[in-house]
C-alpha cells in the first residue's frame, strides 16, 4: 500500500510563529488524508467479496417441513427451526439460544417465530451442537467461540446451507456471545446484531471489530437491570464499546421476552 510521508521544518523564531502554525495545521490535517487508490483497492475487495459470495449461495436451500429441517455439518447433523416461505429479499432472523446442554434447544425461541412471519420475515433457530435433537459437542468458553468446528463455524455452515447471505443476529447469553463473535469474524453475513445479555470475553477487542457498525446503528445491546446471572455493568461496557446505548428489558422470565421481540421487530421491519 501506498503511503504519503509529510517532512515539515518548524521555527522557533517569533518571526516565524504563523509559517509554523501554518505547518502544523497542515501537518494535523494530512496524518487523517488516506491514499485514495488504497480506498479504491478497498472498495473492489468489497465488491468482489460479494459477487463471490452471491455465487457461492446461488440455488442453495433448506426444504423446511412443518417448520422443522436437519442440516448436516462439519460437526454433525444440526436440528433447525425455520420458515423461509416468505420472499427471497425478506429479513432473515438468525436466533441462537443460551448454553445448557440438558434443558434448552431452539425452541426458547417459540415466542417470536408467528411475530416474525406475520411481519414479512424469514427466520432460523438451530439447536446448537449438543442441544435438542443436534449431534456433536458446543463448548461453553467464549475463547472456542471461533474454534474450527466451534458455534461460529457452525452457524456460517447453516447460513451457507439455507442460502442465507446475511441474517439478523439474535443471541441470547451464550448465543448472544457467538453472535458477536460471529458479527465479527464475518461482517459480511451479518446484517444486524442484537446482543441480548450476551456472554463477551473481551467488549473492548469486539467494539474495535464492530463500533463502526454500531454507530451507523446496526447493532442494539438488551439488557435486564436487577438480573444475578448477568450484571447490567457489562451491558453498559458492551454498548458503549460498541457505540450504542444500552436498550433496558425486563427479566426474561418476567415480560424480557416481549420487549425483545419488540425491538427485534422494529429493527427486522427497518432493514425491510
Amino acid at each position: 500500500n501506498a503511503r504519503t510521508a509529510l517532512i515539515a521544518c518548524v521555527s522557533p523564531t517569533a518571526d516565524s510563529v504563523e509559517e509554523t502554525a501554518g505547518t502544523l495545521r497542515f501537518a494535523a490535517c494530512a496524518t487523517h488524508i488516506q491514499n485514495r487508490s488504497t480506498k479504491v483497492k478497498q472498495q473492489e475487495k468489497e465488491v468482489n467479496a460479494e459477487q463471490d459470495l452471491d455465487e457461492a449461495l446461488a440455488g442453495k436451500s433448506v426444504d423446511f417441513v412443518n417448520a422443522e429441517a436437519t442440516i448436516q455439518t462439519s460437526v454433525g447433523s444440526i436440528h433447525c427451526l425455520g420458515d423461509f416461505s416468505g420472499p427471497p429479499d425478506s429479513p432473515v432472523v438468525v436466533m441462537l439460544h443460551y448454553y445448557d446442554r440438558k434443558n434448552i434447544s431452539a425452541s426458547m425461541w417459540e415466542f417470536m417465530f408467528e411475530a416474525l412471519l406475520a411481519a414479512g420475515c424469514r427466520y432460523l433457530a438451530p439447536s446448537m451442537p449438543g442441544h435438542g435433537l443436534s449431534q456433536g459437542e458446543s463448548s461453553s468458553k467464549p475463547e472456542d467461540y471461533t474454534q474450527d468446528g466451534g458455534p461460529v463455524d457452525v452457524l456460517l455452515q447453516l447460513l451457507d446451507s439455507c442460502g442465507v447471505k446475511r441474517g439478523i443476529l439474535l443471541g441470547y447469553d451464550w448465543g448472544g456471545g457467538v453472535a458477536c463473535a460471529f458479527a465479527a469474524k464475518h461482517p459480511l453475513r451479518m446484517h444486524k446484531l442484537i446482543a441480548w445479555c450476551a456472554s463477551v470475553r473481551d467488549p473492548q477487542e469486539l467494539g474495535q471489530q464492530l463500533q463502526r457498525r454500531g454507530k451507523k446503528g446496526d447493532i442494539a445491546v438488551l439488557w435486564a437491570k436487577n438480573d444475578n446471572w448477568h450484571p447490567f455493568r457489562k451491558g453498559t461496557d458492551l454498548s458503549t464499546y460498541l457505540g450504542v446505548k444500552v436498550t433496558e428489558v425486563r427479566l426474561r422470565h418476567k415480560g424480557g421476552t416481549e420487549d425483545v421481540r419488540t425491538r427485534t421487530l422494529e429493527l427486522a421491519t427497518a432493514s425491510s
